[in-house]
């Protein structure tokens, strides 16, 4: 053992089970005129909550600087956690520090294991992003009910292939597609976004009166559409816009994205126009019209910019561990911006 650690030996070993993760902080560090950066989080807790130790490092470390904060966090917890001690064992939601980690622990009579978090420390890091920065918290999409690794690895290439078609180029507000994704009896009412070369993406709304709010933009400010209505969004930009745990999720599974202003946001709008994590079923829909979209864009050669109107279709597209069948359909717009409603 290095000589540097002997005196852990000497200290009480508690009976106790402590939770340890080392990953990206959750919050930005905007250095100046450099790019911005998330450092890495040391954090280490009991399982009832208690921080143990929290240490932030601008460079990713390694075992030795691993063992080390372990080290510090035995001899000199934080304030209110208890007094020095050693615990029983120290389990870490990454395997690899696991297997560099575990034969030096075990020098100190400490059994390191692999465990995900318990809901109790994913609490306590929501917290730390909720005082850091000044906002609340918006969990992953595979955070949320049901939804499985295959859904957001497939939504998420759907994405990336939405934005390398650049379907901005053919399609506008001039051109509303009501999609019908089953299971789903009604359509969804879906614009794209990016013809004006500003905010580049997909509105989705619930109902045509939902559009036809959107229409109204010249009449009524975002606050009182968003109040009136809720609407699905698929927008891209910088790294900084997204949710933490899907940035970790894809940084883990190397999910890769075609520039620094492509990665893709899938929100819902509140009626204080944030943008909230969508429903299991928000996602299942936006899987279906994506393909969808790109299917038809793939099949039909259109002109750019719009300058033709799109006809309707019906196509069949895979999802996660199927095929279904989609009716898009691209209706008038002017009735439903409300022009020609007085004519006879």
């Amino acid at each position: 053992m290095d000589k540097r650690f002997l005196k852990i030996l000497t200290l009480p070993q508690a009976d106790e089970r402590w939770v340890g993760t080392v990953r990206r902080a959750p919050f930005w560090i905007f250095p100046g005129k450099q790019n911005p950066y998330r450092p890495f989080l040391f954090f280490l807790a009991t399982t009832s909550g208690k921080v143990i130790r929290t240490e932030v490092q601008s460079e990713q470390p390694g075992s030795e600087e691993i063992l080390q904060e372990f080290v510090a966090a035995m001899k000199r917890p934080t304030p209110g956690s208890g007094s020095a001690r050693r615990p029983q064992v120290i389990a870490l939601d990454n395997r690899d520090h696991v297997a560099s980690l575990s034969a030096s622990l075990a020098e100190f009579g400490i059994h390191c294991e692999f465990s995900d978090l318990p809901p109790v420390i994913e609490d306590c890091l929501y917290s730390m992003e909720r005082e850091v920065t000044r906002r609340e918290p918006s969990p992953g999409l595979l955070k949320i009910p049901s939804v499985t690794l295959p859904l957001v690895k497939h939504l998420f290439q759907l994405c990336a292939d939405f934005y390398a078609t650049k379907p901005w180029q053919y399609l506008n507000d001039n051109h509303p597609i009501e999609i019908r994704v089953p299971p789903e009896q009604s359509p969804r009412y879906a614009v794209v976004m990016g013809s004006g070369g500003e905010i580049f993406g997909l509105a989705v709304y619930n109902t045509l009166e939902d559009l036809r709010l959107m229409y109204q933009q010249d009449f009524l400010s975002q606050k009182q559409i968003a109040r009136r209505a809720s609407w699905l969004v698929l927008f891209f930009d910088e790294a900084t816009a997204m949710r933490f745990d899907d940035l970790d999720l894809m940084e883990s599974k190397g999910w890769t994205v075609a520039n620094e202003t492509a990665y893709p946001f899938i929100g819902r709008t509140s009626k204080t126009l944030d943008l909230k994590t969508p429903s299991k079923s928000d996602l299942l829909w936006m899987e279906g019209a994506l393909a969808g979209i790109l299917a038809y864009l793939q099949k039909h050669q259109l002109a750019r910019w719009g300058l033709a109107q799109p006809f309707d279709d019906q196509l069949s597209v895979k999802v996660v561990r199927k095929t279904i069948t989609l009716d898009l359909r691209f209706p008038d717009v002017d009735p439903i911006r409300g022009y020609g409603d007085d004519d006879s």
